[in-house]
């Protein structure tokens, strides 16, 4: 078959042509179809949830204005170049008096100290002899050893089931300080309701997810499989380039639509295939964090200084595993409830020693207060560090941030520390949410329940949840007033 400049190409003539190359990469139109319905489809693709107890400061905590146009709290002041990415789950205000909002006030029988309900809307625990401390749950000493047991999975690991696909890991959870109390501190739950085990020290966490505990790791010897992928989608490149100047304005189209897809596919694939094997670094744009400095001795982690710079470390470590395809579902928790004045994370570089759970039974003590607030304020700036991080990495598809992509949720057990209310829970939905939600809003809401919030997630990540939860903790519904 003889081509001429002056001869318009049949589509047959093309098929002749690209044949071998079809033969390569069988699927093309796939991408196309694919790069079509991700850039028209309002989903998350990702999902971090970050769990804190005791509460937060309710006077110093809420924002001030109306639902469109607010101003940030001094405890929520580092959200401040994310205002367009905040959804705060509010409760109605009197004055400065919260009222309602998400909680489990309403309903019977709620149990005030258990941190399974918040992620899994299931209460309740198996413990037997010496593990057992009455209605309460487990004593402090024995937090460690003890098991928690429910009757189901939480919402994390429902999504993570659902949108694991070719992820090395379904979810990576983490916790600072997460093991201790006197109540139960687990809000990872797997399908069958044993709970899940959080990474917690900087060497476990780091050999978990990038193979070694040191740092980056060599890369393989030899042609990387990302190397043979772009030696395929190259040729295919060339050889198509090469046919366009000989097609109709139609098949051009067609052709065109076909390379933008495949662009899209190599930009997916580089970072699928840059971590081939855990701690692997085959490419540039998806190399593994420099490891950070974290206190590790002793002292460091009697007295809780070692949080200083083990929570961004595990920021670190969630922003490249989603950048490199490692897990699309990951989780936080901020030290535990209960313990009396041991209990709870501590952060000596504010200036004072006291506990989280300490200072949240202020009994409206000033100077209590304030450390309530600082405490609150500084796991806000966590928080917006793992935004930042997100959004310096570009999405997988070559438009737009990870931030833009990622739906962050902030939750707490409590509303205030000081009563163990369980309402006017200081609960903020976070990113870009893939578009899925309506951000830069504070809303005021009635009684709700939380779990609405949590089926209202899964919906967001693409996951059709018909109820979710059991006995009082259930419901059946999204929170609608959050897509618009």
């Amino acid at each position: 078959m003889k081509l001429s400049a002056f001869e318009r190409m049949q589509r047959r003539d093309l098929f002749k042509i690209i044949g071998g190359a079809a033969l390569m990469l069988p699927g093309l139109e796939l991408f196309e179809r694919d790069a079509r319905a991700q850039a028209t489809t309002k989903k998350s693709k990702y999902v971090v949830f970050c769990y804190t107890p005791d509460g937060v400061n309710q006077q110093a905590f809420w924002p001030t204005g109306t639902t469109s146009t607010f101003t940030l709290s001094a405890t929520l002041s580092p959200f401040e170049p994310y205002k367009d990415k905040m959804l705060l789950l509010g409760p109605q205000m009197t004055g400065t008096t919260p009222t309602s909002g998400t909680g489990l006030k309403y309903i019977s029988g709620t149990p005030q100290h258990q941190a399974p309900v918040t992620l899994a809307a299931r209460a309740g625990h198996s413990c037997s002899g010496n593990n057992c401390n009455g209605s309460l749950g487990f004593t402090y000493l024995q937090q460690a050893t003890a098991v928690n047991k429910l009757d189901g999975p939480s919402i994390d690991q429902v999504i993570a089931k659902a949108v694991k696909a070719d992820s090395t890991f379904a979810s990576l959870n983490f916790g600072l300080h997460p093991i201790g109390g006197d109540t139960p501190s687990d809000i990872n739950f797997q399908e069958d309701g044993t709970s899940l085990k959080r990474l917690a020290s900087a060497d476990e966490a780091w050999k978990q997810v990038f193979g070694t505990t040191t740092g980056a790791s060599v890369p393989v010897a030899g042609a990387s499989p990302l190397h043979k992928l772009t030696a395929v989608t190259d040729f295919l490149h060339t050889r198509f380039a090469a046919l366009r100047p000989a097609l109709s304005t139609a098949d051009r189209g067609t052709l065109d639509g076909h390379l933008a897809a495949l662009r899209t596919y190599e930009v997916r694939a580089n970072l699928r295939l840059a971590t081939s094997t855990a701690g692997t670094t085959t490419a540039t744009n998806c190399s593994n964090p420099v490891r950070a400095t974290v206190l590790t001795d002793a002292d460091s982690i009697r007295t809780g200084a070692d949080t200083e710079t083990l929570s961004p470390f595990f920021m670190d470590i969630i922003a490249t595993s989603f950048a490199c395809n490692l897990t699309k579902v990951a989780s936080v928790t901020f030290g535990y409830p209960g313990g009396g004045d041991a209990g709870g994370l501590r952060m000596p570089w504010l200036g004072f020693t006291d506990p989280l759970h300490f200072v949240s039974h202020h009994n409206n003590d000033a100077t209590l207060l304030g450390k309530y607030q600082k405490m609150n304020q500084w796991i806000a700036g966590q928080v917006a560090g793992l935004m930042q991080r997100l959004a310096a990495r570009p999405s997988a598809t070559g438009t737009g941030t990870l931030l833009d992509e990622t739906t962050i949720y902030w939750f707490n057990r409590h509303g205030d520390g000081n009563g163990h209310t369980n309402y006017a829970l200081p609960n903020i939905i976070l990113g870009g949410t893939g578009g899925y939600f309506k951000m830069g809003r504070w809303l005021q809401l009635a009684s709700t329940n939380p779990t609405k919030v949590l089926i209202s997630i899964a919906n967001a990540m693409g996951v059709n949840l018909s109820s979710f939860g059991e006995a009082s903790f259930q419901d059946t519904s999204p929170l609608t007033t959050l897509t618009g």
